[in-house]
């Protein structure tokens, strides 16, 4: 399992790395750092609490995912909405529920797993491959210990372990895949006609008692956007390390330090048996295994096969079925037992037994990759850099804590925190609650520039802007959408109500030419009547063809079709037109033959099955570990 581990890392490392770890914990950032926790429950699973800060946490990370996909049409407001809060702690209490079943079922994941998935991931790489002083600088900054982010880690990879193991007794047979596939690749004849509104809007424009009662029905369509300025102080650690100044003595000293991780580091190659103790097993059971590992011990000094051992003996299956095999890793890879011993023995020389969390081993090194440094004046430019920041860190998260207590304790003015910190009160407005651009386009800039506390006339809390960039700001004029005057909106409401009653007299005629037609009646007459014909599109799929809305393609396949009669529906589209639809033969499609496109089709049907075993557990879970929602949260 080790091995197996170990191989996969890169493979999913972006989604479980950067998306379940490294994204919530940079999100923190400085608000856990400067800000009070909070222990208040949003919710209980079982006997575990998930906090309101939690929750808040969870939140701005779906902020930002919003952001990503929606762009320009993002609002801070989705935030705001119950059904947003509601569904994000609903995730949250499915991720509880998931470890703590993994915590009964004593799933574990080795140290070295942890650590593969670390060292490859690019967050924490240099030049050179992982950074550990990269990766620890990073946590630190996010206010966080190596040890709980590892253990953060550590649960994700256990459930990991979890949802796979539901996934792998996902099952469709060789005849549901031959059902659902016919149903999939079948392919349509249809013929359509399209309606215009615009052939049936009145000729005579509406009258001043129509165009009013829609106004008046509708105003909050005819408004100006809420718009505010604001002031704000940005507090950058990037602008801050720019400003310290770093001698050729400096860079020495650091230069010397980080030898060992400025070039490629060594890399051993180290084999193992692993005699497994439980780390809180009692006196005798580990005084059973460390004799077992010594009796081993002497069998290999005696000649026996290391491999041929280790496949016999080893408690690791993963590294066993390669006789021991752990591949390369570099120092910090293992555990601090195991990376002491792997990086003092010689090669080719077999270690006493060693004790780690997981039993007793007895590595071997079977090769050595040493490690080069290049020279300071290769790497002058970039040391210079990272120690800049290092340095600064500190005056970094010391002037963020100065932000927020006198933002706090002068709740009416930034002035007292810009004179503490020396910087510069920036003012940027009016902006929307959209459609803004630079500073103004930050979802967490715009949810506190909106935030009712805010508008009412304090500062914002201190938030976080992206990595290693804080701010704090405050509303200095705020404007209220108004609806706009009548006047200036009539030529739109002309418009809209033209549209209104052309769409209504056009879905009248499409629904009495679909009757007429599904009494066996010809309708071509009727059809050019009213500017429409019928248009053939033989031969379409699921997929659709170009120029055909989502909505049709749905209608004619929703349509029934048998006893080779034609079947016949009709609906309205958004832009007031009316359609017809007709299905004139079904068929299925070269693509139902395509092994490789089955073979896709039943890889997405075991996902969506996959889905549902993992939903009916969760349900299952629940009945196992009771939720509670507590109520009246903010």
């Amino acid at each position: 399992m080790l091995e197996q581990i170990r191989e996969k890392a890169p493979r999913w490392l972006v989604s479980t790395i950067l998306v379940l770890l490294v994204v919530p914990f940079a999100l923190w950032g400085v608000n856990s750092y400067v800000q009070p926790t909070g222990n208040t429950a949003a919710a209980r699973v079982g006997d575990a609490s998930i906090t309101v800060d939690a929750l808040q946490q969870a939140l701005r990370q779906e902020g930002q995912r919003l952001r990503q996909s929606l762009g320009d049409a993002y609002s801070p407001e989705f935030l705001d909405h119950p059904g947003t809060r509601r569904a994000v702690l609903e995730r949250l209490i499915n991720r509880e529920l998931l470890l703590q079943e993994a915590n009964r079922r004593r799933l574990q994941v080795p140290d070295a797993a942890v650590a593969a998935v670390i060292q490859a991931a690019p967050a924490f790489a240099g030049e050179n491959g992982f950074d550990r002083a990269l990766y620890e600088s990073q946590l630190r900054r996010q206010g966080l210990t190596p040890a709980a982010f590892e253990a953060d880690l550590r649960s994700s990879l256990a459930l990991q372990q979890l949802e796979s193991g539901l996934a792998e007794t996902a099952f469709i047979s060789a005849a549901e895949l031959d059902e659902l596939a016919a149903l999939w690749f079948e392919r349509r004849d249809l013929r359509l006609a399209t309606i215009d509104w615009q052939k049936f809007a009145p000729a005579a424009p509406p009258d001043d008692a129509a165009i009013q009662a829609y106004y008046d029905a509708h105003k909050t369509d005819f408004q100006t956007a809420e718009q505010v300025r604001v002031a704000y102080l940005e507090l950058s650690l990037d602008a801050m390390a720019s400003e310290l100044a770093i001698d050729d003595a400096m860079l020495q000293k650091r230069y010397e330090e980080l030898k060992p991780e400025l070039g490629s580091a060594e890399q051993r190659r180290v084999r193992h048996i692993l005699i497994r103790v439980a780390e809180d097993a009692p006196p005798q059971a580990v005084e059973q295994a460390r004799l077992k590992a010594a009796e081993l011990r002497a069998k290999l000094l005696a000649g026996a096969d290391f491999a041929a051992l280790a496949k016999a003996e080893s408690a690791d299956p993963g590294s066993a079925e390669q006789g021991g095999d752990l591949g390369y890793f570099t120092r910090g890879g293992m555990t601090a037992a195991f990376d002491e011993a792997a990086f003092t023995l010689a090669k080719n020389t077999l270690s006493e037994p060693i004790r780690t969390p997981f039993g007793f081993h007895l590595l071997e090194v079977t090769d050595i990759k040493p490690g080069s440094v290049p020279p300071l004046a290769e790497v002058r430019d970039s040391l210079r850099q990272r120690l800049q920041r290092e340095l600064a860190e500190e005056r970094f998260f010391a002037a963020a804590e100065t932000l927020r207590n006198q933002s706090f304790e002068h709740p009416d003015t930034l002035e007292p925190a810009a004179k503490a910190l020396g910087l510069p009160v920036q003012e940027i407005g009016p902006i929307a609650r959209s459609g803004n651009t630079g500073i103004a386009a930050n979802p967490e800039f715009l949810r506190h520039a909106f935030s009712n506390e805010v508008i009412g006339g304090e500062n914002s809390e201190v938030f976080e802007l992206g990595s290693g960039r804080y701010a704090v700001l405050r509303v200095t004029e705020h404007t209220p959408a108004a609806p706009r005057p009548l006047e200036d909106v009539r030529a739109d409401i002309v418009l809209r109500l033209r549209q209104q009653d052309g769409a209504a007299a056009a879905r009248k005629a499409g629904e009495a030419l679909l009757e007429k037609l599904r009494a066996g009646e010809n309708i071509e007459a009727l059809l050019r009547q009213h500017g429409a014909e019928f248009k053939a599109l033989p031969d379409v799929g699921r997929e659709g063809t170009e120029g055909l809305p989502a909505a049709v393609l749905k209608q004619a396949f929703a349509l029934p079709v048998s006893d080779g009669k034609p079947g016949h529906g009709g609906l309205a589209l958004d832009d007031g037109s009316y359609v017809i639809v007709t299905v004139t033969g079904r068929h299925a499609g070269a693509a139902a033959a395509d092994a490789q496109t089955r073979e896709a089709l039943r890889t997405q049907l075991l996902a969506i099955r996959a889905d549902q075993t993992l939903t009916e557990q969760l349900a299952a879970l629940r009945a196992r570990y009771p939720v509670r929602i507590v109520q009246n949260q903010p």
